[in-house]
């Protein structure tokens, strides 16, 4: 693979290599990334969650731009740590974090091979994600990309965050331009997603380094416009925002109607399994209100 050095606290992965154990499985990338696929429909049990990322990895493996599956790789790599070790051992959830910023990377280098050149020269990848296109496998590519990047700087620490803070806003920015309703519906790029990553960042930024509570409420409040049935949003937002303004009723409000969710989601969203951790997550909050405020 193609590793390039970082200034961010990492470094940057922009291409995998096919290799020999992949070529001997004998499956082919379709059939290795189908297996991940329905693997990936029962995402909520961890070991299943663990198959459809083996699958995935394979089929990359035999086919090193698919772009498509990369970006799958991406979010699954995200949603295994966040679902399945934010409770457990800190070093493979930091691991699994930077799995997926470097799935990520190389799922953006597949799918757009202009992205790329600007990369490997050197350039910021925040400058570069004007190439994108907009494109559904970029979107996702490059929100998953920053989305673990965050979430791995902030388990990394303070000084990690500010360094890779404007690189994370300058790809989020770049994927809220190319959110549009045309291509992802009303509900925008998974279930109002850009809109609850800013949500998120502005809330835990400090003032100086672009926090912002009152664009944080805003983007906390478009997303569950956009998308009132999913859970996460309003988990995100009584865990950053309320807690920080010490507003224990929202708090409280929010995580209620979390637990209150269907256990399924709208028809054609197949969020089940994210409701379920949301869910857990809600609870989770709960028990730690009286600490908090």
């Amino acid at each position: 693979m193609t590793v390039l050095a970082c200034s961010t606290g990492r470094q940057s992965t922009w291409e995998v290599k096919p290799t020999e154990n992949a070529k001997a499985e004998g499956d082919t990338p379709e059939a290795l990334a189908t297996q991940g696929d329905e693997a990936w429909k029962k995402r909520d049990d961890k070991a299943s969650c663990e198959a459809a990322i083996a699958a995935w990895e394979k089929a990359v493996a035999l086919k090193p731009d698919d772009a498509a599956t990369l970006g799958k790789l991406a979010h699954g790599y995200y949603f295994l740590a966040d679902a399945h070790l934010r409770n457990g051992d800190k070093d493979a959830y930091l691991t699994t974090f930077e799995k997926g910023v470097s799935r990520g990377e190389a799922a953006l280098a597949a799918a757009n091979p202009k992205f790329k050149e600007h990369v490997v020269a050197g350039g910021k990848v925040e400058e570069g994600m004007q190439h994108l296109t907009g494109t559904p496998v970029e979107v996702e590519a490059a929100y998953w990309y920053a989305a673990s990047l965050g979430k791995w700087a902030r388990a990394k620490g303070f000084a990690v965050t500010l360094g890779n803070k404007d690189r994370i806003r300058g790809v989020m920015t770049r994927v809220l331009e190319l959110d549009t309703e045309a291509t992802f519906g009303k509900q925008g790029f998974f279930h109002g997603a850009v809109d609850r990553y800013f949500g998120s960042f502005y809330a835990v930024a400090p003032g100086f380094a672009g926090g912002d509570m009152e664009k944080a409420k805003n983007h906390f409040e478009k997303s569950i416009e956009k998308a009132p049935y999913y859970p996460g949003t309003r988990v995100l937002y009584a865990d950053t925002w309320a807690t920080k303004k010490g507003d224990r009723a929202l708090f409280d409000k929010l995580l209620a109607e979390v637990i209150a969710l269907p256990d399924q989601g709208p028809e054609g969203t197949d969020i089940a399994p994210e409701i379920k951790v949301e869910k857990e997550k809600a609870r989770e909050l709960q028990a730690q209100a009286s600490e908090r405020f």
